[in-house]
């Protein structure tokens, strides 16, 4: 049994910290220290032998229920420990989410879960995060954007409309689209993942049904998303292709 934890977080440029920072090096470019989280989701994954999928639930904190950062994270942090066992997941998370993550956990005073932890001997050995986005880049210069991989794999380009702007500001942030925003990009995490999957040579591992699972998991799971129609219209299309499949083989 495979078990992951897929992630994914919401931050904004905290006016505070620019400022602070703006009078250290004056003229010089936000950097990712100064970005505060408003938002985190996460979502437990398991893939056993046979390539068959179970979901746990897909929990969403943010600054609205939390009211701190820090307490946004203690909750976060207390969730992953539950889930100790399970590979994180992200993509591109090495570089913004989890630098995000240990920052905030600092001006905390909180301890890391094992997932952001230091791994204990070699990588391969104590597997403990995947940034999908890296293992993608492999040895090569070429950063594929979320959004790319996703098109790829045949998302309409409807999904996907707005992703590459929350509209979150530091004076503006409706919490229901940030939140929704945040859990979709769970479930595009986690489809990447099961492609990724597939591609080691996974072969009982279908990247149809993985899909399919996974959206219909989320669809139960969030009835009131935005996004519900087009989700619906790619669950039954996927269905459609899964059946014709197995008609072909019998």
């Amino acid at each position: 049994m495979n078990k992951y934890l897929v992630i994914d977080t919401e931050s904004v440029f905290d006016p505070y910290l620019r400022e602070a920072y703006e009078c250290i090096e004056s003229g010089g470019r936000a950097r990712i220290g100064c970005r505060s989280l408003v938002a985190i989701s996460m979502w437990p994954i398991e893939i056993d032998s046979l390539g068959r999928i179970d979901t746990g639930d897909l929990t969403t904190w943010t600054l609205e229920g939390e009211h701190t950062e820090g307490e946004l994270l203690a909750s976060a942090f207390t969730f992953m420990r539950r889930y100790h066992d399970h590979v994180l997941v992200s993509y591109g998370g090495l570089a913004v989410d989890c630098q995000v993550l240990q920052l905030a956990a600092m001006g905390a005073d909180l301890e890391l879960p094992r997932q952001l932890k230091e791994a204990n001997g070699p990588r391969w050995r104590d597997l403990r995060h995947i940034d999908l986005g890296l293992a993608l880049k492999g040895s090569g210069k070429t950063w594929h954007h979320l959004s790319e991989v996703m098109i790829r794999m045949g998302l309409p380009v409807a999904a996907l409309l707005g992703k590459a702007d929350p509209t979150i500001r530091p004076g503006s942030i409706n919490w229901h689209h940030v939140r929704q925003h945040c859990e979709r990009d769970v479930l595009w995490t986690a489809m990447v993942l099961i492609a990724w999957i597939r591609l080691q040579g996974n072969r009982l591992l279908g990247l149809r049904t993985g899909h399919f699972a996974l959206i219909e998991s989320f669809i139960r799971q969030c009835p009131d998303a935005t996004q519900k129609p087009i989700l619906r219209r790619m669950a039954d299309e996927l269905q459609e292709q899964v059946v014709d499949t197995f008609d072909l083989a019998a």
